[in-house]
């Protein structure tokens, strides 16, 4: 009983790992519309002072969290 618990757990966590599906995808591309919107607000659009790609920075947050902006 034990390790069926515990095979059980386990093909959950793993089940919740993977790469991106469509429905992910959708909201990293929401996720980057917002951060081009913002970068465009301050003035950072389409080159951040540090020279990088305001776009190519948004997606890169975005991708870490779909949360960012």
């Amino acid at each position: 009983m034990k390790n069926t618990v515990l095979i059980v757990i386990l093909l959950i966590t793993v089940s919740g790992c993977g790469g991106n599906d469509e429905g992910n995808e959708a909201e990293i591309n929401a996720c980057v519309s917002r951060g081009v919107s913002y970068f465009k607000v301050i003035g950072s659009y389409p080159k951040l002072s540090s020279g990088k790609a305001a776009r190519a920075v948004a997606r890169e947050r975005c991708k870490r969290t779909t949360t960012a902006f």
